[in-house]
């Protein structure tokens, strides 16, 4: 049978408020036990009360925990976003840094240090058992000293410029170019004969002789004497290197706008 615990209550409550039931042995028994129910109630009644302000107060912490943790998780991800961004500027400096060791700002030609490398290279991994060897040139522009009197180093600025990609058209499809200093040049021809690289130059020479650069309405034209240097299986870089150089001061010595190969 269910039991009606309000009507069992209201019951109990009206025993113990009839005053003919206060001298009953029951009546003092039933409400010791009231008594102590409604004790046991109260200590219930408290315990959910600090059940559910110990609930709240957890909740109210794991709230604040989470947004806690969300707060820093973006944080984290922005610093990640600056350190992504930082790295791929870095990267890119690097890149730019490295460009600039290694490419003549003026002409945007291999520098001295770039050339260098590639002429290493070469050297180290040049096939003696092909017929055609490697050879190198160096280039020096005729009295480049008047133009820029003449006409001013921003001018001469201008003739280097314009015969580095000139001569430069004709020779990347066969070597490298690169600027060796001032107004010399130097150029490498892997797999190359001592004909086929005279034929090459002299194409090159030609090319300049015939080419004319206009500033203000006045034609400057120049031209190279060229030094040219075969490899010789006893050859070190400096003795090739050497070789152009002196082939390239005779080449000068009988009146430039001339190709002479070193011996």
């Amino acid at each position: 049978m269910k039991i009606n615990f309000s009507e069992l209550e209201k019951e109990i409550q009206t025993i113990l408020n009839t005053p003919q039931y206060n001298d009953h042995p029951a009546s003092r028994a039933l409400r010791q036990l009231w008594e102590v129910n409604q004790e046991q109630w109260n200590r219930m009644d408290r315990l959910t009360r600090l059940s559910d302000s110990y609930q709240d107060m957890m909740m109210r912490r794991e709230k604040s925990l989470s947004e806690r943790f969300d707060k820093h998780l973006r944080q984290l991800e922005k610093i990640t976003r600056i350190s992504d961004r930082y790295q791929r500027n870095l990267r890119q400096l690097n890149l730019e840094l490295e460009r600039t060791s290694l490419i003549d700002p003026l002409t945007e030609l291999p520098n001295r240090r770039f050339i260098m490398k590639r002429l290493s290279y070469a050297v180290e991994h040049r096939d003696d058992a092909l017929s055609e060897g490697l050879v190198v040139a160096m280039i020096d522009i005729d009295y480049f000293k008047k133009v820029n009197d003449q006409f001013g180093h921003q001018v001469g600025d201008d003739v280097l410029v314009s015969l580095g990609k000139l001569m430069n058209d004709i020779i990347h499809h066969y070597g490298s170019l690169g600027r060796w200093g001032g107004e010399e040049f130097l150029v490498i021809l892997p797999q190359h004969s001592q004909e086929k690289a005279i034929a090459l130059m002299e194409k090159v020479r030609d090319g300049v002789a015939s080419y004319h650069l206009s500033i203000d309405h006045k034609s400057v034209s120049t031209s190279i004497s060229v030094g040219i240097s075969c490899f010789r299986a006893e050859d070190s870089m400096d003795t090739l290197l050497s070789r152009a150089d002196d082939a390239l001061y005779l080449a000068k010595s009988k009146g430039r706008n001339c190709l002479i190969v070193g011996s």
